[in-house]
């Protein structure tokens, strides 16, 4: 479990400006480089300056240049021991890897029927709409018993530089040098074959894809498929069967994004529906069930118990695993700025932004009139207090005393995941009962320490400022898929800790907090009894105890979990 040691408090440092001599086109497949070319400086643009200089204290610029230039030769920089723990946001513990072994060792088996998913109309969403949409993928495919495969535009039809809305590690490319009379010129070339779009972000399991190609290749495109997609109105999919050139038939249906949003919604009350059922046992079986887990999945009645199984199925095998660079650049972001390993903590996620000035305004009206604001226009703030969070910490009266009489005090690491830090840096200033700058005891008996995230504040979304990207248009034209990439890192860090948290606080108003709680649900071990009368040993449980969820509180809006992807 990730542990938070001491942190920054004060607004951080800004990540270095890619340098003067650098020029990099935003062309989606190459990046013409002028020499000389400070490629130190450019790691630090990738992973951040604190990553960089975790890597390169010890080492001299030579040796720097000859580690960046093996990394683009060979997609690996570094490798780190505990990069597993980092390539998924629940414990390597809570993940059974039996299940995509087995998926692996069957690779192409079951390929005649497919749900191909096209993240592309989402990519300029962020991290947690993706995620969600992803998750309704997902349960989809596994639903209508269908292998799930990826299917990304080709890099010449991204509007990404570098051909991923989740920017370019240094793996992602090959370096070819070119010599005139008067200079020296190198270009970067993406590597033919690294993945591009969501697949940067994810490594789509084999559980999931069956080890299933793109089918049909001779006779239909991406955009014959986009196409496809794009019809969808309503109803059932539309299915297509066609030809592979090996002889073989595949039945396909194609969705993505917006499509697959509506189809879910007038599917999920059907999904759930009729159990116990054949079709139920085998939809648990797809997420990677036992057959026991299956036969209890398809006893459970009620919508809610349904999709937190399939919730804690999914984690149970893992369905969100980083692709290998991004686990390790996240485990070196972490790293960098003293984040060790080993302790509980708790965290906290403020959302605000664009978030609360429309999708979520109701619930901070309703917030506010709880308070006695009544004027819907006049209200203390357009947001809900970071004090109002706190408040999921018991009070005073439940507080335990010693012999004397006086509180014990319990100690809190709290790292604040937020998208507004300097506004929440002033809220704990004003908070009363400082110890330090960073420290407070609250209701007399809880000693919370805050921590954040210490990367620039000016942009926290993968876009830029907001989901709609950068306001200010400079600074759109100046970005590159260098620096979306080290926001992608920091950003898929604070969800990692937000997901990993002993105790989490937030709300299911944004993508986020939704995320954080899916990922959050674990399966309860299946109980072994004995049938006295014939000597056999069983699994049962009772359905209420099916699943559990990590603490996780609402400190507003609603308090009923959404189902998965909304």
């Amino acid at each position: 479990m990730l542990e938070l040691s001491r942190a920054m408090l004060h607004p951080p440092r800004a990540a270095p400006a890619l340098p003067a001599a650098a020029k990099v086109s935003h062309s989606p497949s190459t990046f013409p480089v002028t020499m000389p070319f400070n490629k130190p400086l450019t790691l630090a643009l990738l992973l951040g300056s604190g990553a960089a200089s975790y890597l390169l204290a010890s080492l001299d610029p030579g040796l720097a240049d000859l580690g960046l230039r093996r990394s683009l030769s060979n997609g690996s920089l570094y490798g780190l021991r505990d990069a597993e723990e980092f390539a998924q946001f629940q414990d390597s513990a809570d993940v059974d890897r039996s299940i995509e072994e087995r998926a692996q060792r069957a690779a192409g088996e079951r390929c005649d029927r497919l749900l191909l998913y096209l993240p592309d109309p989402f990519a300029d969403h962020g991290h947690g709409s993706q995620i969600n949409t992803y998750l309704m993928g997902v349960t989809t495919a596994t639903y209508l018993d269908r292998a799930m495969v990826l299917v990304e535009p080709p890099v010449e039809a991204s509007k990404y530089p570098g051909g991923s809305q989740f920017g370019c590690p240094v793996d992602a490319f090959r370096e070819t040098v070119t010599q005139t009379s008067l200079r020296k010129a190198a270009t970067w070339e993406v590597k033919e074959g690294f993945p591009r779009g969501f697949s940067r972000l994810v490594d789509h399991p084999n559980w999931l894809s069956r080890g299933c190609p793109v089918p049909c290749a001779e006779t239909h495109s991406y955009r014959d498929w986009a196409g496809l997609a794009n019809k969808y109105h309503g109803g059932e999919f539309a299915e297509v069967t066609c030809n592979n050139p090996d002889g073989s038939e595949t039945n396909v249906v194609v969705t993505g994004g917006a499509k697959l949003r509506q189809h879910f919604r007038e599917h999920e009350s059907i999904m759930v529906r009729g159990h116990p059922s054949p079709q139920a046992h085998q939809w648990a079986t797809n997420l990677g069930a036992t057959p026991d887990e299956a036969k209890l999945f398809s006893s459970l009645l009620s919508s809610t118990q349904i999709w937190d199984y399939v919730l804690g199925l999914m984690n149970k095998a893992g369905f969100l695993r980083l692709q290998p660079w991004l686990a390790r650049d996240v485990e070196l972001f972490l790293r960098s700025f003293d984040l060790p390993l080993g302790e509980d903590y708790s965290a906290i996620h403020v959302r605000r932004g664009d978030k609360l000035a429309v999708e979520a305004r109701a619930e901070v009206v309703k917030f506010w009139r709880s308070q006695g604001h009544t004027d819907a226009d006049n209200l203390p703030t357009e947001y809900v207090p970071f004090a109002h969070y706190l408040s999921k910490w018991d009070g005073p009266e439940t507080c335990q005393r010693d012999a004397n009489g006086e509180a014990i005090v319990q100690k809190h690491n709290v790292y604040v995941a937020t998208d507004d830090p300097i506004v929440v840096h002033q809220e704990i200033a004003a908070l009363p009962d400082h110890i330090d700058d960073d420290t407070i005891l609250h209701n007399e008996c809880h000693q919370l320490r805050f921590y954040f995230n210490p990367t620039d504040a000016s942009a926290f979304h993968l876009n830029g400022d907001g989901e709609k990207g950068f306001e200010d248009q400079s600074e759109a034209r100046e970005d590159s898929c260098f620096s979306r990439y080290q926001r992608n890192v920091a950003s898929v860090a604070d969800m990692m800790i937000l997901s990993k948290a002993k105790t989490f606080i937030g709300e299911y108003n944004s993508n986020w907090g939704r995320v954080i709680r899916t990922m959050r649900v674990r399966l309860n071990p299946l109980e072994a009894t004995s049938d006295s009368d014939r000597g056999e040993e069983t699994k049962v449980m009772q359905v209420e105890e099916a699943t559990r969820t990590l603490d996780t509180r609402i400190a507003w809006g609603s308090t009923r979990p959404r189902t998965p992807g909304y």
